[in-house]
């Protein structure tokens, strides 16, 4: 049974307007985006995260890899927490979402990080919360429901009810 949800949003990107944000790979990860992913590690060194899922994005996995190197944990790369794709609509993102919290529920994990991106995260935290989350609060650069490196933490209780924080924002 899932007891925590740990939604990692990737360290900051290289800013190169001649890499595609949107489509594979993306830009690289700058080096500030390296020393938020290191804070993350330190963030989630004691929350005994179990597996990481993370998008095939080259921001995402370099975040990733900080956090593996750091934490030893096993990954699994999945396009259904893949950027939000250029045509695709925000309900194919849900859709997505939705085919990864059923994985999960049967799934033998308990505390799962995603590493990924802005609208993917909002996808999470809508479908969790049956679209009564209020984000109102939480609009970072480029719209965002996390900065780079932000952490959500949805944690469930025995009714499969979640309480929702923004439990970490890199200095």
């Amino acid at each position: 049974m899932l007891f925590d949800l740990f939604l990692i949003r990737h360290g900051q990107p290289v800013h190169n307007p001649t890499i595609p944000y949107h489509t594979p790979p993306g830009p690289d990860l700058s080096e500030r985006g390296r020393a938020e992913a290191r804070q993350v590690a330190a963030f989630l060194a004691d929350k005994a995260v179990e597996h990481l899922l993370v998008s095939p994005f080259a921001r995402t996995t370099q975040t990733a890899e900080v956090l593996v190197d750091a934490l030893g944990l096993p990954v699994t790369f999945t396009r259904l927490v893949q950027e939000h794709a250029p045509g695709e609509t925000f309900e194919h993102v849900r859709e997505r979402v939705r085919e990864v919290l059923a994985g999960l529920a049967d799934s033998p994990y308990r505390r799962v990080g995603i590493v990924t991106h802005g609208s993917p995260i909002r996808a999470f935290l809508l479908e969790l919360s049956h679209d009564q989350i209020d984000l109102r609060g939480h609009v970072y650069a480029g719209g965002n429901p996390a900065p780079t490196c932000g952490v959500w933490h949805v944690k469930f209780d025995h009714q499969h009810a979640c309480q929702f924080v923004l439990a970490f924002k890199p200095v």
